[in-house]
């Protein structure tokens, strides 16, 4: 019988499945939506075709459901009823009903925050499109803002938290805010300034990431946010993450390029070089 048939069985479904799938749910899960160019970057699908065909086939299978907002026209993903199931019965948690499942779907695609939520995600993929290109440097860390508010702070809630390691041994954790200028200036340099005040003495520190959407909002942070002392704060500004259609891209984002830059100093780093500066390796 079809898995979409009254005696879905979870346990078996799962025997069935490969652990990329499994990847792809554990991300869908913590990370709630995604495009196919996201989870295609992230989960490592070594083909366009690969990642729409299996995409498709778990959608088959009513682990995901895929949905198409009429102002880009671009798919998304997210968990359907069974990948829900699946997720719950991993974790040792009580299975959704469809009814709970639809409603954890609707809540995320209709959502107001939605782009911010897909933007924080596209700075994920960027991160794993870079080391996979790079070769020295994996992603070891991608927190959730649920489970990045637990990352030794009090008062702020970061959008994501997570961390690179190279193999020298060099690392570079670090708290990331997704700004997309539909706030005051003020209050981003506010919530820089809480970074600083929300810290608690941590055996690891963590470095501020922050995203802006162009150079002038880049240019007007450099110049109002106080540098928090003993707290490196580094900002960029996004770039989109190239459509799947593009097969062999450059990374839009490379980790040995200098366009973050670091409050208090002249001259951009890139993440290679802000990880020498921060660890103690």
């Amino acid at each position: 019988m079809s898995p979409r048939g009254a005696d879905f069985d979870p346990i078996t479904l799962i025997a069935r499945l490969t652990e990329r799938d499994l990847t792809v749910i554990d991300l869908l899960a913590r990370h709630k939506i995604a495009t196919t160019a996201i989870l295609r970057a992230v989960v490592g699908f070594p083909s366009r075709r690969a990642a729409n065909l299996r995409l498709r086939a778990l959608c088959d299978l009513g682990l995901l459901r895929r949905f198409r907002l009429p102002a880009t026209g671009t798919v998304r993903f997210v968990l359907d009823w069974h990948g829900q199931i699946i997720w719950a019965v991993r974790q040792g948690q009580r299975a959704p009903t469809r009814r709970d499942a639809d409603l954890v779907i609707q809540h995320i695609i209709f959502s107001a925050h939605r782009a911010h939520k897909e933007g924080v995600n596209e700075f994920l993929a960027h991160l794993h499109t870079s080391v996979r290109a790079a070769g020295d440097v994996r992603v070891t860390e991608w927190l959730n803002e649920a489970d990045a508010a637990g990352t030794g702070l009090i008062g702020v809630r970061p959008d994501a938290a997570g961390a690179l390691t190279w193999d020298d041994g060099r690392e570079l954790r670090f708290w990331y805010e997704h700004d997309r200028g539909t706030e005051t200036l003020a209050r981003l340099v506010e919530t820089v300034d809480r970074y600083r005040t929300a810290r608690l003495a941590l055996a690891h520190s963590r470095t501020l990431l922050i995203g802006v959407p162009g150079s002038r909002r880049l240019d007007h942070l450099l110049t109002a946010a106080p540098i928090p002392a003993g707290l490196t704060v580094a900002a960029h500004v996004t770039v989109p993450l190239p459509p799947i259609s593009h097969e062999d891209a450059t990374p839009a984002l490379r980790i040995d390029q200098p366009c973050w830059r670091v409050l208090g100093d002249a001259e951009p780093c890139s993440l290679h070089e802000l990880a020498r500066r921060v660890s103690p390796k």
